[in-house]
């Protein structure tokens, strides 16, 4: 365990377990009203589009999140520190590490963040279009799943599932990621499929947030590899 990182307890074990249960029951509600309520061809297009959309979201909001970490704060941040910003940080220093985490160990984190938005969501959200539900799906689904698709761009052996998302281009490639690794260490944040990558970087989004917080006083502490 890297320096800065809380040991995973069976509390923490036991959490992470209910959280996945959580979201898979929350995101199959939310498939089997999709299934109900898209019956014409416009609904089913429209239904095809918004998880095109909430895709793309999470890959543009799990880059959000990649790039705040990696740039902003250090592990002995209070509160956010130890669970949040170390292991990104962990991360930069060794990359393959990641490879011989557990599912519950990579993905914890995001399960038990969204766990409680997507019941807010189901809870509050019902009077809502259905366009809206599979863009939350989608968002949410791929959200959960970054780190185990990060886990796959670096693994130099990944299972035969991950191969054929790979040769699919849906999900992130050792291809698209190998750019955050290399100097400045400052691009290529988005990992769920990182197709937002080359638009982000062409719209230079990193590099005016990253202008805003600082003229804002955050101080940038980003690790170099």
């Amino acid at each position: 365990m890297a320096e800065g990182r809380p040991a995973r307890t069976q509390t923490t074990i036991v959490v992470d377990v209910m959280a996945v249960a959580a979201v898979g029951a929350g995101l199959v509600l939310l498939a089997l009203e999709l299934w109900r309520e898209a019956r014409s061809p416009a609904e089913l297009a429209g239904v095809l589009a918004m998880l095109a959309a909430g895709y793309m979201a999470a890959d543009l909001f799990t880059g959000f999140v990649h790039w705040f970490c990696d740039t902003f704060f250090d592990e002995t941040t209070p509160i956010i520190g130890p669970g949040l910003i170390a292991p990104f940080r962990e991360h930069h220093r060794e990359p393959l590490l990641m490879t011989r985490h557990g599912f519950l160990e990579l993905t914890g984190n995001c399960f038990r963040g969204l766990a409680p938005v997507l019941w807010a969501f189901l809870w509050l959200g019902s009077w809502l279009p259905l366009l809206v539900d599979a863009f939350v799906v989608s968002l949410v689904s791929g959200a959960v799943v970054t780190n185990l698709l990060h886990r796959w761009a670096h693994d130099p052996d990944p299972p035969l599932i991950a191969r054929l998302l790979h040769a699919t281009g849906l999900v992130l490639t050792p291809e698209r990621h190998v750019r955050h690794h290399a100097p400045p260490y400052a691009a290529a944040y988005c990992v769920t499929s990182g197709w937002l990558n080359p638009i982000c970087e062409r719209l230079k989004i990193w590099t005016r947030a990253e202008a805003a917080l600082v003229a804002l006083g955050a101080p940038v502490t980003r690790d170099r590899e």
